[in-house]
Formats: C-alpha cells, structure tokens, sequence
C-alpha cells in the first residue's frame, strides 16, 4: 500500500493523526516478514517445493522465533516467506536459524517487507515490478504492482491487473502448481486485450506474442518484459 493523504478541509490534521495511529497500533501487533534468498546451487527445481519445505521445518524445529510460511524455487534461488514471533527480528547473524538450513543453500540476501512502499509515481512502481519480474521475484513484483493498481482507473488498472496475474502465474509456477499456473495466465491474457503497443515502456506486442506462445504449447517457460 502507498501512504496517502486525506484533504479533507478542516478535518485532514485530525485525519492524518488517525491514519499515523492506526499504522502505529498495527506495526505493535504485526509479526514482523521476511523474504529470505539462499543461492540454488543444488539445483532444485519447482517440483521439489514441497519436499525442500518439509526440510526448511525439520531443519528448524528447534528455532521457536519465527516460522516458515511457505518457499519459491527461481533458476537461481531459493525464496524463503518468514514472520517472526512476538516482533522478533530475523538477522543474517543468527547462527541458529541460518546455521541448519546451510545445507540447502547460501544466504545471499535478507529482506523485511514492509507494508508500505513509497514509490514517486505509478510508472516508477511498474518499472520496478519489470525489474523484479525479470529477476524472477515474482512473488515481490506482483506485491509492488498491488500497491498502484488499486487507484488506478480503466484500461491502465486492467493492464497492471493482468500484470499482477501474470506475477501471480508464476509464483505458482515456482511453487509447482502447473495446472494454478496456467489457469491464472489464462486470466491474464483477457486483461491485455485491449492492450497499447507499449504500456509505461513495456513491449506488450513481445510479451503477449510469449503468453500465447506458452498457453498454445501447453509448455511452461520463464519469460522476460522487454521494453522499448
């Protein structure tokens, strides 16, 4: 979600207060999330999801700080959804919850989410869900896009919103849900049928010749977002 400003006559200080207040009293009762990246270098593939998840919760049964929520597996990564008890905060130096799970990969970044993200404007926000998409941080990407596309209006909210399902495909994809896979890239395709030639820079000639390609196939394969 974008931080936004009510502007409401006389009432927006009280408002703003409210606004600032309720995000205070959530942060206090929130389990603190984080996405977690080890280095796939033992090349597990999207099939092996559920069994390299068993492994991340036997691996960890002994830390009662945080838990795993669920796991993606890129080409070049494994992504790792964690929340934390009672606010807790999930450092790189924790030896006891990044020591066992070594043997499944390396840790080669550790991020917190946060609920806001402050983008300057829509076409930066699309840009970085572009980068993230292409990084196959899929997952990120479509929570990126989310954050725009809700005030967003006409042929511009139903371009992000087959944007947000074509993030959304993947994720299942990288989780080895095929059959979800191709039900949602289905929907994705009837968002951009009334599609630009470019849509804030992205080629969607290029990227609806790749979905057609994949839905027509019936073969799965990772695509990138050209741009002009």
């Amino acid at each position: 979600m974008i931080a936004g400003y009510l502007y409401l006559n006389t009432f927006e200080p009280k408002i703003k207060r409210l606004i600032y207040y309720n995000r205070f009293i959530t942060t206090i009762y929130m389990k603190k999330r984080y996405l977690v990246y080890l280095d796939n270098g033992n090349n597990y593939l999207p099939p092996n999801s559920n069994s390299v998840l068993r492994s991340l919760r036997s691996l960890l049964q002994n830390y009662n700080h945080a838990e795993v929520r669920d796991i993606r597996i890129s080409s070049y990564f494994i992504e790792i959804d964690v929340s934390t008890h009672d606010n807790t905060s999930l450092s790189a130096n924790d030896h006891d919850f990044f020591g066992p799970i070594n043997m499944l990969g390396s840790l080669i970044r550790l991020e917190e989410l946060n609920e806001v993200a402050d983008f300057l404007s829509r076409e930066d926000a699309v840009m970085s869900s572009v980068f993230l998409f292409n990084m196959e941080r899929y997952w990120k990407s479509h929570e990126v896009l989310e954050s725009v596309w809700k005030d967003s209006k006409g042929q511009t909210k139903s371009l992000l919103n087959g944007l947000i399902l074509l993030d959304a495909a993947y994720v299942h994809f990288q989780k080895g849900e095929n059959g979800i896979f191709f039900s949602i890239l289905n929907r994705s395709l009837e968002k951009f049928k009334d599609y630009s030639e470019y849509f804030y820079n992205i080629n969607m000639k290029f990227l609806l010749e790749d979905i057609n390609k994949i839905i027509n196939t019936k073969s799965v394969s990772i695509i990138k977002i050209h741009l002009k």
